[in-house]
C-alpha cells in the first residue's frame, strides 16, 4: 500500500493521460456535431440508415418520415420498419412513400389481375399499398368492384430496376 501511494505521489499526472484523452474525445465529438449542424444549414442532410450526406436540393434523394432515409436505403429500411408499425401508421407511411416513389423515382402502380400471377423482378423495389380510390375496400361508392385495384383493395407500387 505504501508503494502504491509513493508511486502516485511521485507521478501526480498518472491519471492525466486518461483524462486528457477523454477531454480530447469529447471535444472531437462536440466539433463533429457542430460540423453536422453546419452542413444542415447549407442544405445537406444525413441518412439515418447509412449516415451518408445528401443535398436537400435533390428531393428524390431523401425520404423524410420524421427521420431522413436515402433512396438507396429505402428497401431495407421499409422491410424493417413496416413490421414494427401499427396498421394505421403503416398505411399512412406507405401512402407517403408510394407517392414519393412515383413522383421522384418513376414508380408505377400495378394492379393485380384475377387469376394471373405477375412477374416479379427481384431487382425492383415494390410495396403493396392500400388502394387510394376505394380506401382498401375493393368497392366503389356504387357498390361495384373498384376498377383501380380490381376489387382486391390493394395495388403494388413498383420502382423500375
Amino acid at each position: 500500500m505504501e508503494l502504491n501511494r509513493r508511486n502516485s505521489e511521485d507521478n501526480p499526472t498518472h491519471d492525466l493521460p486518461d483524462a486528457s484523452m477523454f477531454q480530447s474525445l469529447s471535444q472531437i465529438q462536440h466539433d463533429l456535431k457542430d460540423m453536422i449542424d453546419a452542413l444542415a444549414l447549407l442544405g445537406i442532410k444525413r441518412c439515418s440508415e447509412c449516415n451518408k450526406f445528401f443535398r436537400c436540393s435533390d428531393p428524390g434523394a431523401l425520404f423524410d418520415y420524421g427521420k431522413i432515409v436515402c433512396y438507396g436505403c429505402v428497401p431495407s429500411w421499409w422491410r424493417n420498419i413496416s413490421e414494427q408499425l401499427r396498421v394505421e401508421e403503416r398505411e399512412t407511411l406507405e401512402t407517403r412513400l408510394s407517392s414519393w416513389l412515383r413522383k421522384h423515382h418513376g414508380a408505377e402502380i400495378v394492379k393485380q389481375e384475377t387469376g394471373k400471377i405477375s412477374e416479379l423482378n427481384p431487382l425492383q423495389f415494390q410495396i403493396v399499398v392500400r388502394c387510394r380510390e376505394c380506401l382498401g375496400s375493393g368497392k366503389l361508392l356504387e357498390g361495384e368492384r373498384c376498377r383501380f385495384c380490381n376489387g382486391f383493395g390493394t395495388v403494388r407500387v413498383v420502382v423500375p430496376g
